[in-house]
C-alpha cells in the first residue's frame, strides 16, 4: 500500500488503523459475554455437587432427609419411608418457617431427590437447604 508525499514520491503508511480492530474487539467480547451466560444458565453438575456454604445461624435444628444412590430415604441416618419424612415434617413444621437439610448422594436418580423435595414441600417445609461437599475436597 503505497501513499504520495508532497514531493511525488512513494512512501508506506505504517500507521495501523485501530478502529476496525475496537470494533472487531467489541463483536468478540460481546458473543463471548452472550455464549458464557447461555453456557452457564444450562450447567448442571451431574457428579456429587461441589460449594462452600456458610455456617448454620443457631437456631432450632433442621429437619435432616437423606436420599442414597438407590433411592432410599433416610430421617438422619436412619431408613424412613415417605409417611414418616412427611411426618417428621409436619411435626416440625408446627412452629412458623421450617428449614429442611436434603443430602443427596450425587449419584442419585434426579427423580429420587425431587419426590424427597416434594415431601417435604407438602408438608409446608418453607426453605431446604441442599448439601454440597467442598470445591477443595478433591
Amino acid at each position: 500500500m503505497g501513499a504520495r508525499t508532497r514531493e511525488g514520491e512513494a512512501s508506506l503508511v505504517t500507521d495501523i488503523n485501530v478502529t476496525p480492530l475496537v470494533d472487531v474487539v467489541l463483536v468478540l467480547l460481546v458473543l463471548m459475554m452472550v455464549t458464557a451466560t447461555a453456557i452457564a444458565n444450562k450447567t448442571i453438575a451431574l457428579e456429587a455437587p461441589k460449594a462452600r456454604s456458610g455456617a448454620a445461624d443457631g437456631k432450632k435444628k433442621p429437619l435432616v432427609v437423606a436420599v442414597d444412590e438407590q433411592g432410599r430415604l433416610y430421617l438422619g441416618d436412619v431408613p424412613a419411608g415417605d409417611d414418616e419424612v412427611r411426618a417428621r415434617a409436619k411435626e416440625v413444621a408446627g412452629g412458623g418457617e421450617t428449614e429442611a437439610v436434603l443430602a443427596a448422594d450425587g449419584r442419585a436418580r434426579h427423580a429420587a431427590v425431587v419426590h424427597a423435595m416434594d415431601l417435604l414441600r407438602s408438608e409446608r417445609v418453607a426453605r431446604i437447604a441442599v448439601v454440597v461437599r467442598s470445591e477443595e475436597a478433591r
